[in-house]
Formats: structure tokens, sequence, C-alpha cells
């Protein structure tokens, strides 16, 4: 029995469509199949697309669902399995294939090429609630076509393996609401070891409920939205390293994001402290600590304008602090005894002001909201009177630094250069340069520290240096002589010199560093007194000048204090550090390889053992003795021992943080198939190690292990435990852009579950 349809018509029949196949007008389909007596479908029925091709079979049974569905891909190929419903529902697995062929059939898109089929279990009409991948031979395979890693233990079935650029490579399983896109109900994520990294709850609609994050498998954040504010939330951040979760901070959020609490407590779960910040309107802002009421600013609708009016309040509730908005691009502050009303100090912010800026906001005399933490022992009340006095003396500072008298010897020296069209950072000369350099001489700290800024923001930017940088170096170096009266003054001159010939690129400008350093060289005997001081900061800055000014004096001078067993360890290795730039500069290398050379032997400290062959490596790289690189190796595995004296020996050792990555660099600089040796001591604490050290750390190994274009190509066991090591840092620390950077210079994958791949060859 046929079913009667007032949408079916007559139409010519495609040879590839049976006898006795209706044409379905409105679905532009031909149906072949049987109903029963109340016209309901029954057993199996056959479509055909209007093209002609088999395009679908349903078996309705006894026409009761679920009906067991196919479609088809015009090529005949199957398209697509499942349970039906009817309409738009099916439940349990459905599972979509791709086509070698083209068809108008839906398959999921952004999934890898290897990816051939996709399954979706359906729990609901539109909701899913576990998605898995295979390849075309029916491996299962991960969102993006990878081979499946091991499932952990703990990882439920029904969890998917997702990889993503640039983020973490999880299993994750939730359930997905295809109506929205978005996950609904709980969701969770594991790493590849297992531990949990996140576990969520969606609304029905796809809002985040709450939010659970976690590192290394420990809770360290958790949100929770209101179910019925949006503009209100939550979050929690918790110590590491604790048995259990202790929260560290929590936020409170309300009206989206204008009225903001944030509560600081200690290890043991007790609040220390807590500060608000509330935007009434945009021109009426407050903040609070402790519950009370520290400040607030009534702005001026013009953006940039002076406030029109800001208020500090005492603990007790009465004014602190007050801006008075003068009315004419001016304000007033004011500092008042909390006691009796009466006004302390006050100053008023002009335009004309540096700090014009900073002084015109309303919240000036507090901190950042960013700069409290759990460590902040000071009160927002303190504070206030701190910042406010602080600001005031620079005030003062600043009007007495363009009032200084100049001294006669001073400009005798600035009446010889063109302040105006002098290089500097600015590209409006160094008109101010002479008032900075006068502060310098003054006997006000206070004073010279406005100065030095005044100086350091025209001579020097991000390392590049300008003429005036050398220029206002020679004329603070002949001023030192003048200040022996003042100590204090000469020593600041040549700190500020101690710093500039520090800079990286001081060298650059041949010419100019050579008149600069004829300049300071007369200071030799004077310096030479400094570094002989017992304090140490004094002498390590007299010494490091001296490298590079000094002469026969200054040798022998460094070598006494090298060679002087009666000494420290950090004295005597300093020296050493100083006496190798005294001989490189110089061009004297071969005189100090034959006095290191022929010490070493019989040298009894370890500490200055291990300087001295470091230095006589990186002289001669690869042709360095077998019996020095055997000391660097033995001071590699004592290491620990060293690294007190090594943290004294800045500024020559840069940025390294201790004596094992020095002579990691060290040997890779010099002889890679000795540090190789070395290198598998060091993987398996990769992980663990803080994400700055990783990045120093590859970076050595990864210029030993895989310098080579073919390194990948021969896979020897230390690189395929490097290759590990290193996605399991990829995966702790999946968005860090200075790793990824590391990785990208070697043409590694910055991605922990490819890594593993190329392990695994």
């Amino acid at each position: 029995m046929q079913p009667q349809n007032p949408t079916i018509k007559t139409m010519e029949r495609p040879v590839t469509v049976p006898e006795g196949a209706i044409y379905n007008e409105a679905d532009k389909e031909w149906l072949f199949g049987e109903t029963n007596e109340n016209n309901q479908r029954i057993g199996r029925w056959d479509i055909w697309h209007i093209e002609g091709y088999h395009w679908v079979t349903i078996d309705y049974r006894d026409g009761t669902p679920p009906y067991p569905t196919q479609r088809f891909h015009p090529d005949g190929t199957v398209a697509q399995n499942g349970e039906w419903y009817g309409g738009d529902k099916y439940i349990g697995p459905l599972r979509l294939i791709k086509c070698d062929h083209p068809t108008p059939e839906y398959f999921p898109p952004n999934n890898g090429d290897n990816v051939w089929i996709a399954e979706f279990d359906y729990v609901d009409e539109f909701i899913y609630n576990a998605q898995r991948y295979f390849d075309r031979e029916g491996n299962a395979v991960s969102s993006d076509g990878a081979p499946l890693p091991a499932r952990p233990d703990n990882v439920p079935a029904r969890a998917h393996f997702m990889r993503a650029p640039y983020a973490a490579t999880n299993w994750v399983m939730g359930s997905v609401d295809t109506r929205i896109a978005n996950y609904v109900g709980e969701y969770f994520e594991w790493d590849l070891a297992g531990n949990p990294v996140a576990q969520r709850l969606y609304s029905t609609s796809g809002r985040v409920l709450e939010d659970y994050r976690y590192e290394s498998g420990t809770l360290s954040s958790s949100y929770l939205y209101d179910k019925e504010d949006p503009a209100k939330s939550e979050s929690f951040f918790y110590y590491s390293g604790m048995a259990s979760p202790v929260v560290k901070i929590h936020k409170l959020h309300r009206n989206k994001e204008k009225d903001v609490t944030n509560t600081y407590f200690n290890k043991t779960g007790q609040e220390l402290y807590s500060i608000r910040r509330e935007e009434r309107s945009p021109i009426h802002k407050r903040r609070y600590f402790n519950g009370k009421l520290i400040c607030e600013g009534h702005l001026s609708p013009d953006k940039g304008s002076l406030p029109e009016r800001a208020v500090y309040y005492a603990s007790g509730g009465s004014i602190l602090i007050d801006l008075t908005n003068n009315g004419d691009s001016t304000g007033t502050w004011r500092l008042y005894d909390d006691s009796t009303g009466q006004t302390i100090q006050q100053f008023t912010v002009s335009e004309e002001l540096d700090d014009h800026f900073q002084l015109t906001r309303w919240d000036v005399f507090i901190p950042s909201w960013g700069g409290y933490d759990v460590n902040t022992a000071r009160t927002d009340w303190e504070s206030a009177v701190i910042l406010f006095n602080r600001h005031y003396n620079e005030l003062n500072a600043k009007l007495k630094l363009h009032t200084l008298e100049v001294p006669v010897h001073l400009q005798k020296e600035l009446d010889t250069i063109d302040w105006q069209t002098i290089d500097t950072y600015h590209s409006d000369g160094g008109a101010g340069l002479p008032t900075g350099i006068n502060g310098m001489l003054s006997e006000d700290e206070a004073v010279a520290n406005i100065a030095g800024n005044l100086l350091w923001a025209e001579i020097e930017q991000q390392g590049a240096v300008y003429t005036s940088t050398y220029k206002v170096a020679e004329i603070l170096a002949r001023m030192i002589p003048h200040y022996q009266h003042l100590p204090a003054v000469q020593l600041r001159l040549g700190k500020f010199l101690y710093i500039i010939l520090g800079l990286n690129y001081i060298h650059e400008q041949a010419d100019l560093y050579t008149e600069m350093i004829g300049v300071i060289a007369p200071l030799e005997p004077m310096l030479l007194q400094w570094a002989a001081s017992d304090d140490a900061d004094i002498a390590s800055m007299a010494k490091y000048i001296l490298v590079y000014t000094g002469k026969n004096a200054t040798e022998q001078f460094l070598l006494n204090e090298w060679k002087n067993t009666g000494y420290n360890s950090t004295t005597r290795g300093y020296a050493i550090f100083l006496l190798t730039d005294f001989y490189v500069i110089r061009n004297q290398s071969d005189k100090l390889l034959t006095t290191y050379a022929t010490a070493l032997p019989t040298e009894a400290d370890p500490f200055v053992r291990f300087v001295m062959a470091a230095q006589l490596v990186l002289l001669t790289r690869t042709t360095a003795q077998e019996t020095w690189l055997t000391e660097l190796l033995h001071a590699l595995a004592r290491h620990e021992s060293l690294d007190e004296d090594f943290g004294n020996m800045a500024p020559f050792i840069g940025d390294f943080n201790n004596v094992h990555e020095y002579i990691l660099v060290v040997l890779s600089n010099a002889r890679p198939d000795m540090l190789e040796k070395e290198i598998e001591s060091i993987i398996d604490t990769l992980p663990a190690m803080s994400p700055l050290n990783q990045v120093s750390y590859l970076q050595i190994i990864f210029a030993v292990l895989f310098d080579n274009e073919t390194a990948l190509d021969e896979l020897t066991p230390i690189r395929k435990s490097t290759l590990l090591a290193a996605a399991a840092v990829v995966t702790k620390n999946p968005g860090f852009v200075n790793l990824m950077e590391v990785f990208k210079t070697y043409d590694l994958p910055y991605d922990a579950y490819t890594l593993r791949q190329l392990a695994e060859g």
C-alpha cells in the first residue's frame, strides 16, 4: 500500500529509481516503501535524490522509533549512520563519514585531513555528550587527525583528545548543544598525564556559571558567575604548594566590573585586608580599604582636566588630604592633621610640572590597583601620607634643582658644548642637560636623584647611546676632583660613570668612546683608593671602571688581589674576571693565557679554579685544553657550593642565575661535545624549573642537540629524552611567548603532542 500525500506529483523518473517510487515535490526526492493500515510508514524505506542517486535508507520497522538510518554520498558510499526518532532527533551514536568525491553531505569542519569519521553520542535532540574521531582505516585519532596517546586510567571513555595551536593539549569531556554551538552542563579537561586542567559548569544557554582551573593537578583559581545577575561574579586564587586549596585572593565583581572588592588571605586562611574600587558614575569614583572609604574623586566631564574635587579620609572619617580645583587649570593639594584639621603642608599642581598628568589623578596618593599582594603591610591611610610627602619633597627638589647656582668650574665645561644641537634621545636637543649635570653636584640627595633621572632620560634609551652620553660622562669625570670635600658627591659621580661604562653599546662610537676613556683615566689614583675600600659595592664599582681606564698600577693591583690567598673567594674571583677584560681590551690575551694556565694547577680555592678555567676555555674555545674542560666539569658537579660567590660576579655574569647555567653556556660555545655528556642530568629537572630558567636551559640544550637541520632525522637517545622533556615543559606553560621563541629558533614545534610524536620517531 502506497502513502497518499498531496505534495507528491507526477514527474519523470530517473532510470536509477525503481518502478513504484513516488516523487515528493516538497523535499525534492523519490520515495519507496510501505505503510500500514493507519498510513504509517513501516519496514525499509529508500529515498533517491532528485539527481537520481540512492540517498537515504530508513528502517521504520513496526513504525516505532528509533529508526536505523543511513545516508549516502552521490558516489554510493555511506555518509551517515544513526538511530533516528523523526524530525531532527537522533539518540545514541551518530556517525558521519567523509567522501573522496564532491558531496552535499555535511562533515564537521576544522578537523585534520586524516580525520575520516566523526562520531557523536546524542542524549537529546540537539545535545551530544561525547565525540570521537577515526581515520580511514577506523583507527581512533585526535580531533586533528593525529594518533591518540594512551588514555590515563582516570580519564572517562567519553572524553576526546583535542589539540589546539598555542594552547594546552588535553583530554576534553562535556555536552554540546548544537543549537548554540557551545557546551552546556558539566565540562572537564585533563592533561596527558591525567591531571585535571579545568572543570566548568555551563548554563543551558552556554554561559559559564562555574570555572575551576588547575596547575600541575592542583586547584589554582576558580570563577563563579551569578545565575541571576550576569554583572556579578566571584573569583578565587589559591596558594600553590599547599596540601589542600587555600584562598590567597578573593575578588568580588559587581555592576559590570564597576564595583570590585579584593580580599587577601594568609596561608592559614586568615583575612589580611580588603580593598574596593567603585564607580558610582563616570565622574564619581571611590576607593575603600577594609570596608572604609579612603578616597573619592569628583572628576571633570572634560577628560584630562583637573578633577572638580578629590578627598582622602583618615581612618576615623576626618579629611586627611584634599584637592581644590582653582579654576585656572591649577589645583592645590593639602595634607591635614587628622586630629586638628590644620593644614600641615600643601603644593599646587600646574601644567608646567613634568608630572602634571600624574598629580591630577584623584587617586594618586594610594597604591595602584595591581600594587597590592599578601605581603602588603602598609594601610592605605599610611600610604596616602607617605606618597603625599614623597611628591611634596620631589616638587620642592625640582624647584631647588632649577634654582641651583652653577659653579664656575662646571660652567667652563658646559660652555664648550652646544646643548641645543647635541645628539640626545629627544629630537629637541639637550637643553635640559646642563641643569641635570649641575644637580648631580648637589649635596641634597633628593635633588641629585631628580637630576640623575633627567640625564638618563636624554642620554640612554633601551641600551642606545648618543653623543650626549659620552659628553655628560666626560664632564662628570672632570668634576670629581673638585669635590674632595664632598665624598658623597664624588661617589655619586663615580657610580654614574660605572653605569655608563656598563651600557651594551657604549663601545660602538669608537672615537667618542676613546675620548671619554681618556678623560676618566687621570682618576686612576682616586679609583685605586676606592678599589681598596672596605665597602664591597664601592670597591667593585671602582675596579670595574679601572678595567677600562686604568694602566700599569691597575694591572698590578688586580694581580695582587687575585694572588693574595688571604682574600676571600669572591674578591679573588672578581679580580680574575677584571683581569680578563683588562688584558682582552688591551689585546694582551696571550699574556692572560700564560698567566692563568701556569697558575691553575697549583690553585687550591675551588671557586678561583673554576673562574680561571672558564676564562681559559672562553679565550681558546675549540682548542681548549682537556684539563681546563675537566675542571669545568668538576665545577659543574659541585655547582651549588659555588653559587654564592658566583652571584657576586656581576656585571660580568650578565643574566646568568647560577654557575650551572654559566658553565653550560661556556661549554656550548667552546666544546659542545663535552656538554652533550652533561645534558642528560639536566633533562629530567626541566619541567620543575621556573619558566625563565627553562628558557635559559632550553636555549643551551637546543643549541647543542638541534642546531643541525638533520637533527630530527638522527634521533639519538638523548635527543628523544630532550623532546619528551620539552613536551612536558610545553604542557605546563602552553602560552609562554619567551619559550615559544626558543622552540621557533630551532624549528621545533611548540606543541606537546607533536613533540612526543617526534620522540617516538
